[in-house]
């Protein structure tokens, strides 16, 4: 914009004048303060002191004020600037307006579109920076009532309104700001910096906006941001559901219909919610504490209780998920095993490809069996500096052997959520250990070292593929016999996801205290139904060994499996993808273990736990 020797801003709700001020750098820093004079509005008497403080020297106008959007009151802006600042110019250059609700009416007070009848004061700022409410969709135009009792906010459309009427034009948006430009300077020193002024093109791309959509069976599902934004509490869908859910259904079905998204539905309510610890707008409110507490103490009923949990609110986007499993099921069901081969690494169990039947999980009980019916394809973290055969290169497909698109999408898909999968894993420890520290503060010390993690994790992720065979044939020998033996996971904790594949079914013993693989009381974990992007995913967590001995078995390693489900060699949605990231830590990790007493680092400890399944497979196969 066309300079001048002196200019003018007027900030209204100008806080300290340094905490989030539009106006810090214009009126503070040394390069600008020659050319500025300022006119400072702030209500808050304690704010009011330090604002104070700051700008007499300056020698800018600081007004202790509580701004009225009544036209007629003395505390008007207008009425303040003419009676405060009687020698700031009708054509000043920039007010920035930010009074968390009021903004619109002040604004059009300025501008003498709200002044008393018959009044003709106003002022043209040559720019106008006013706070609009970014949670409102862009296409509403709502002004909120003209009272100074009510704090609402309006909308960017109401706003773009009531500056196209005055002459304006917006030519920038921020997360909570709009901009404006009187329209002849537009034109002459801007058209062509910002061609497009539509909201549209202007509004910043992180949207607070929450909508709410309906599902068929009357279930009510938000999208968007899920938290009071202000109040810094989450946006429950349990409390805003119209129709209990076991009512719900879709009122036109067929008489003898079932509904389909029934379980679904119980599935993803029933999933405890993480979003306290996961959330982008995370603080230390005390409403984001009890949020938290209350998180961790679900979180660990569960664990104790069946050392299985469902959880959401991870912040794993549905998108990335729905990509991953694409990519897990084209490589393990969809592509040549030329392909599959082409990863295949000398240390199988760590990185690359193991091709079906050449893993055996029952050893890790310490038991006999046939070898498992599954594919992986593991990735991990890579390290130079690092001897620990933790770390190793991971063995990727090449686009000579499977296509560029198809290696690509692969290795893009995989790498993202592995990182994302690792991150949320991080939170969900975070909970575990606050959930553990607020109940038993006997483990406190023994579980600190997992809340000290660095980057150097050992964490795998693995791919999983099950397919149609011969535990689904009817006459068969093996046939029902599990797919995984019954087990316990290594690590520290599992992160699962799966798709709907009908072939096969997880399951966890009955009783969660039961360390006897032939029991008969199983129980199915499931996740719901159809495609992960619909709606926010789902995910299974459950405790491994390492995570038991450290909680003194507080937290429980629950013994489960992978069991055959009827279905056709020829059905399209038979082979199942999975995706289980079990979570490691740094090699040189100090672990103490409670009921021994014993320490060691993690790699220590793992390499122990893996020996003992190793013996036990050497022994089966020397009989």
């Amino acid at each position: 914009l066309p300079l001048s020797k002196k200019r003018y801003c007027v900030d209204v709700g100008a806080w300290d004048g340094v905490h989030l001020s539009n106006t810090y750098s214009l009126l503070v820093d040394n390069q600008t303060q020659s050319e500025w004079s300022g006119i400072l509005i702030e209500a808050d008497q304690q704010r009011f002191k330090e604002l104070k403080n700051l700008h007499d020297s300056l020698g800018n106008i600081s007004i202790c004020a509580e701004v009225s959007c009544d036209p007629c009151s003395p505390q008007s802006l207008l009425s303040i600037l003419k009676r405060d600042a009687p020698d700031l110019p009708h054509n000043f250059d920039l007010v920035s307006i930010d009074v968390d609700g009021m903004d619109y009416w002040i604004m059009a007070n300025i501008l003498g579109l709200s002044a008393p009848d018959g009044s003709t004061d106003s002022y043209q700022p040559k720019v106008i920076c006013v706070e609009f409410n970014p949670t409102m969709p862009t296409d509403l135009v709502y002004v909120q009532p003209r009272s100074d009792s009510i704090r609402h906010g309006s909308s960017l459309s109401a706003f773009l309104e009531l500056a196209t009427a005055s002459g304006y034009m917006l030519v920038e948006t921020t997360l909570f700001n709009a901009f404006f430009v009187q329209f002849e300077l537009y034109e002459q020193f801007l058209k062509d910096e910002v061609p497009d002024t539509s909201i549209e093109a202007l509004q910043s791309p992180l949207s607070m906006g929450t909508q709410l959509y309906q599902l068929y069976d009357g279930t009510l599902k938000l999208w968007g941001c899920k938290r009071m934004l202000w109040h810094r509490m989450p946006i429950e869908e349990k409390k805003i559901q119209m129709i209990p859910q076991n009512q719900r259904q879709f009122p036109f079905s067929p008489s003898n219909g079932e509904d389909k998204n029934e379980e679904a539905n119980t599935i993803r309510e029933d999933a405890i919610d993480m979003s306290p610890y996961c959330s982008f707008f995370l603080d230390d409110s005390e409403d984001e504490i009890n949020s938290k507490l209350h998180c961790a103490a679900e979180l660990n009923s569960m664990l104790q209780k069946d050392g299985f949990a469902l959880v959401r609110g991870t912040g794993i986007s549905g998108n990335l998920c729905d990509n991953a499993l694409r990519a897990t099921k084209s490589f393990l069901h969809e592509a040549d095993e030329s392909v599959r081969r082409s990863t295949l690494t000398k240390d199988r169990a760590r990185r690359g490809y193991s091709p079906m039947a050449t893993e055996n999980f029952a050893s890790l009980l310490g038991e006999e069996g046939p070898n498992d019916l599954v594919k992986k394809f593991r990735v991990g973290p890579e390290s130079e500096s690092s001897s620990s055969s933790l770390y190793q290169p991971n063995a990727w497909p090449s686009s000579e052997v499977w296509g560029d698109e198809e290696a690509a999408f692969f290795i893009s898909s995989i790498e993202e959520y592995f990182e994302q999968t690792r991150l949320a894993a991080d939170y969900i420890l975070t909970a575990i250990c606050d959930g553990i520290n607020a109940n038993n503060s006997d483990h406190a010390q023994s579980i600190n070292v997992l809340s000290n993690q660095s980057n150097n994790h050992t964490s795998i992720l693995t791919l999983l593929g099950y397919q149609y065979g011969s535990r689904h044939k009817k006459g068969s020998k093996g046939y029902m016999r599990p797919l995984v033996a019954a087990h316990t996971d290594v690590g520290v904790i599992t992160v699962l996801l799966y798709d709907s594949g009908k072939c096969a079914t997880l399951q966890r013993v009955a009783d969660a205290c039961t360390a006897d693989p032939t029991t008969e009381e199983w129980v199915n974990i499931n996740l719901p139904a159809g495609p992960c992007y619909i709606d926010e995913p789902v995910f299974v967590v459950n405790v491994g060994d390492c995570l038991s001995e450290l909680t003194g078995g507080s937290l429980r390693s629950t013994l489960h499996r992978v069991m055959p489900q009827p279905c056709k060699k020829d059905d399209n949605d038979a082979a199942r993808s999975c995706l289980a990231l079990f979570v490691g830590l740094e090699p040189s990790a100090s672990l103490t273990l409670p009921h021994s007493g014993e320490n060691m680092t993690y790699e220590e400890w793992r390499r122990g736990r893996i020996a003992r399944a190793t013996a036990v497979l050497r022994n089966s196969a020397s009989k």
